[in-house]
């Protein structure tokens, strides 16, 4: 006897309406309806709810079917697994994909030279600033990247200059300055002499706002 006889036929001899069978099994009417039919088939978890709640082992239940119900549940089980396995999968790109952004993120923010170096969405970039006077091997100053004013403050060895070649060419991955050339005011492009001006000024947050001239610096894009 089939599956969806035999459910049926011990339902009717323990005198148990589908409704009922239904709420034991946490399943709605609708579904008992179509197992009787023999539209679907339960799960295998619930199969041994419903071998339970009929007091028939399973044995019984899946007598007269074959393989249909097993390969069936076997069916079930192998898509259940593979989509589980495709969930984890999903979740730990979008997890890797999540904590590097945040890490690049907050390379720029931070101006971390080694992230930013590394970082795969950066373009190398060559910008031209002015430095402060004296002999300072080490300097803090602003390198406009275009002549609308984009740019950032970076810091950087500079090497000994003169009055005369205080300006400096740089070409950088973000905050990490990968070369610096010492240059004269002549040599600065046209189009970026009045962004880049002839007077060095020290960076100060409260009025000079972000490192970073990007309305949304902690973005690891673009800079």
């Amino acid at each position: 006897m089939e599956f969806s006889k035999v459910l049926e036929k011990r339902r009717k001899e323990l005198q148990i309406t589908q409704q009922a069978l239904a709420d034991r099994l946490f399943v709605t009417r609708q579904t008992v309806s179509r197992w009787e039919n023999g539209l679907s088939y339960p799960n295998l978890d619930v199969l041994v709810k419903v071998s339970e709640c009929l007091e028939i082992t399973l044995d019984e239940l899946l007598k007269g079917e074959g393989m249909t119900v097993v390969n069936k549940i076997s069916e079930d089980v192998r898509l259940k697994e593979k989509y589980r396995r495709a969930l984890i999968m999903v979740s730990l790109i979008i997890g890797v994909s999540v904590t590097l952004l945040v890490v690049l993120g907050y390379g720029r923010v931070t101006q971390n030279t080694t992230i930013d170096r590394l970082n795969p969405f950066l373009t190398t970039k060559i910008g031209y600033g002015v430095l402060p006077q004296g002999k300072k091997m080490s300097v803090d100053t602003f390198i406009s990247d275009d002549p609308f004013g984009n740019g950032e403050w970076l810091k950087f060895k500079a090497g000994q200059h003169t009055t005369k070649d205080k300006w400096v060419m740089v070409s950088h991955r973000g905050s990490y300055v990968s070369s610096v050339r010492l240059i004269t005011y002549e040599e600065v492009p046209t189009t970026f002499r009045t962004q880049v001006g002839t007077d060095y000024f020290k960076y100060r947050q409260k009025t000079m706002g972000p490192r970073v001239s990007k309305k949304w610096g902690w973005l690891p894009f673009g800079g």
